[in-house]
């Protein structure tokens, strides 16, 4: 059954507006976005991109050597190159070792899975070779398993068996990794297809919570967010979000991995028109940036970024086939725009006012929810929580204001979600030598590119918390912007439309036009003119780029009107 809240109104376009943060927003999907996909989504604002990264798929055989890195090579050096973080899905046994995919690995086939994630976490690891040369390292967070509840891909699941799996295995990428992020399998709100003993999302939670030590060995608490409608999604996080509450969770961030509806399709629950698919994305995606705080919501992805073909797996068409923003065929829905405008830096209308029940606080809740997150500046988050009873939560990190470039970096350890004082703290930046610090702790950033903070603190009652990382971007070239088109209005011969685009290190945050040199105004590509007159006219465009530089030299485009 899928559980939703009786009543959620949603946030309507008629509200006011609110930016997301980046990164707040992301897709996934069958495969990983081709190079032109990365590149054109990065530009748009993309910051969050996951993707599978099966045993099977990566080792062909019991022999470590033969595996085959190049699949998630490249999306690894698409995420360095344009300036997005990763999030690895590691999904079920090699068929090879099991027989099957669709099973965990268990005896001696359970220490060779652990074997291929530790070389896995240590190729990807923030000190490993295969980031020497890249122009960034990007956050690579690692999922354990997909949907274990449900029963498809570990056939009749228990919260005890997946909890011990998801510790040893979170251990084992931490120990090639320290600051790894490891979050736990997204949970679905009914068992799913042809399922053996699938759980429910709510009682299958409150058993995780009931193992010792999970809900302290992973970074957050996933679920995925596939219902009905946007009321019935929204619900699931209410409900999520109630059982981290009745366990003294509130300062656990709650990520969506997966959520979406389809298109097309075998008629389902979940199948939808195109428009309609346009609806729901931009309805649910509007209340969950308005009411984040009420579920210390920190991301939220859409499943799948394209259609596929159900030849490709060899079984009958299902709607998941049938989730994408673009066709099989590349050539987009009427949801990519909404996509665009949820991972841009533009305000979304509607999003500024939590207009559900209860407001930013569930109802009844006995705790308010937490709102801090670990967030970088310049366009990046990033950042990992401490592990087995007490953590250690980055708060954010503030643009330097000064010549020297000094990032302020605030931090806390927290025991049972309650902040303590610590004697002492150490801090390495970029890697470098761990030295003493307090917070605020002034991180010196005479370069540009990506950097990094690590803190560690001392025992307390016996307790060691594991350091915790961030990550940003510094970045102090101003962006360029190019005017891709500029044409004759289909409907208006002495109207022009430009279109126009800029990329940047640290992504685009907002242009401004101007027409026969008037005020600077904001505007979005494609820009409309308004009727002009005839003889000479001048268009101009400029970037402002997410770490607040602003475009030296404006883009300028002289024509003539008949």
């Amino acid at each position: 059954m899928l559980i939703c809240a009786s009543v959620l109104v949603l946030a309507t376009p008629g509200a006011g507006a609110a930016t997301p943060p980046p990164g707040f927003f992301g897709v996934g999907g069958w495969s990983y976005p081709s190079s032109h996909e990365a590149a054109s989504l990065s530009a748009a604002g993309l910051r969050l991109v996951r993707g599978a990264l099966g045993w099977g798929d990566i080792q062909l055989s019991a022999s470590p050597s033969s595996r085959n890195w190049s699949g998630p090579d490249i999306l690894a050096s698409e995420a360095a190159a344009d300036h997005f973080n990763i999030i690895f899905d590691i999904n079920g046994c090699a068929a090879w070792a099991c027989g099957t995919t669709l099973a965990a690995p268990t005896g001696s086939n359970l220490s060779a899975f652990e074997d291929f994630v530790r070389a896995a976490a240590a190729r990807y690891a923030p000190g490993s070779a295969f980031w020497k040369g890249k122009s960034s390292i990007p956050t690579v967070t690692w999922q354990v398993w997909n949907e274990v509840n449900g029963g498809y891909f570990w056939p009749n699941p228990t919260p005890a068996s997946y909890a011990s799996f998801f510790e040893t295995t979170a251990q084992t990428i931490r120990s090639a990794d320290p600051g790894a992020p490891v979050i736990m399998s997204g949970l679905t709100g009914l068992p799913g297809p042809q399922s053996a003993g699938g759980i429910a999302l709510v009682p299958f939670l409150q058993g995780l919570f009931a193992q010792p030590g999970f809900a302290q060995a992973t970074d957050a608490i996933v679920i995925h967010g596939y219902a009905r409608d946007p009321s019935a999604s929204l619900g699931l996080l209410d409900a999520a979000r109630k059982v981290m509450l009745a366990n003294n969770d509130a300062a656990q961030p709650l990520w969506i991995t997966e959520m979406g509806w389809a298109s097309a399709g075998p008629a389902s629950a979940f199948t939808v028109s195109p428009a309609q698919q346009a609806s729901y994305l931009q309805q649910s995606w509007s209340t969950m940036l308005a009411c984040a705080p009420r579920w210390n919501l920190q991301h939220v992805l859409w499943f799948s970024l394209q259609d596929i073909s159900a030849s490709v797996f060899g079984t009958a068409d299902y709607w998941g086939y049938n989730s994408g923003l673009l066709a099989t065929n590349g050539s987009p829905k009427p949801a990519y725009a909404d996509l665009l405008q949820f991972i841009g830096a533009a305000p979304i209308a509607g999003a500024d006012t939590c207009t559900l029940p209860g407001g930013l606080t569930l109802p009844g809740a006995s705790n308010a929810p937490s709102t801090a997150r670990a967030t970088g500046t310049s366009g990046s988050t990033g950042g990992a929580t401490g592990r087995r009873g007490t953590r250690i939560m980055i708060l954010g990190l503030r643009p330097a204001t000064n010549r020297r470039r000094w990032y302020p970096v605030r931090f806390v350890d927290l025991v049972k979600g309650q902040a303590v004082r610590r004697a002492r703290f150490q801090c390495s930046l970029d890697s470098k030598r761990w030295q003493a610090c307090n917070s605020p702790f002034n991180a010196a950033v005479p370069r540009q590119g990506q950097h990094s903070i690590t803190v560690r603190a001392a025992a307390a009652r016996g307790i060691t918390p594991p350091p915790a990382s961030a990550s940003w971007l510094v970045v102090f070239t101003p962006p360029r912007t190019a005017i891709t088109s500029f044409t004759v209005s289909p409907g208006a011969s002495n109207v022009r439309v430009a279109t126009f685009n800029a990329i940047d290190q640290s992504g685009v945050s907002s242009y401004a036009c101007r027409l026969d040199g008037a005020h600077w105004k904001p505007c979005a590509s494609p820009y409309t003119t308004p009727p002009l007159g005839p003889g000479r006219h001048v268009f101009t465009v400029r970037a402002t780029d997410r770490a607040g530089n602003r475009q030296r030299r404006a883009t300028i485009l002289r024509f003539w009107v008949h």
